[in-house]
């Protein structure tokens, strides 16, 4: 296992600081300090009865899970699509037309 630590100067030395679950932090005069104190912690926690897990959970869906036809705007959306396809239709047939009496 393996812990992202931040390591960064200070006014006094070195900080070291873990971000959550365990959000510790150690200062030293060094950064080798720092981390090896923040390592005591980390250390002091598990033996201490302390766990760290991995619980993996599915990723949110991107689509919502219900139906379209659940939706209230579902048959206005499927009556414009045949609107559509209607006056498109017509207005190709309409150029046909005109083409074959040209």
């Amino acid at each position: 296992m393996s812990i992202p630590i931040l390591v960064e100067p200070t006014a006094t030395g070195f900080r070291a600081e873990t971000g959550g679950p365990l959000n510790l932090s150690a200062d030293g005069p060094s950064s080798e300090f720092a981390v090896s104190a923040l390592h005591a912690k980390i250390l002091a926690k598990l033996q201490n009865g302390a766990t760290i897990i991995h619980l993996p959970v599915p990723p949110p869906s991107p689509v919502p899970e219900e139906s379209m036809a659940d939706n209230p705007l579902f048959d206005d959306w499927v009556a414009a699509v045949k609107e559509y396809r209607r006056m498109r239709e017509a207005e190709e047939e309409a150029l046909e037309a005109q083409r074959d009496g040209d």
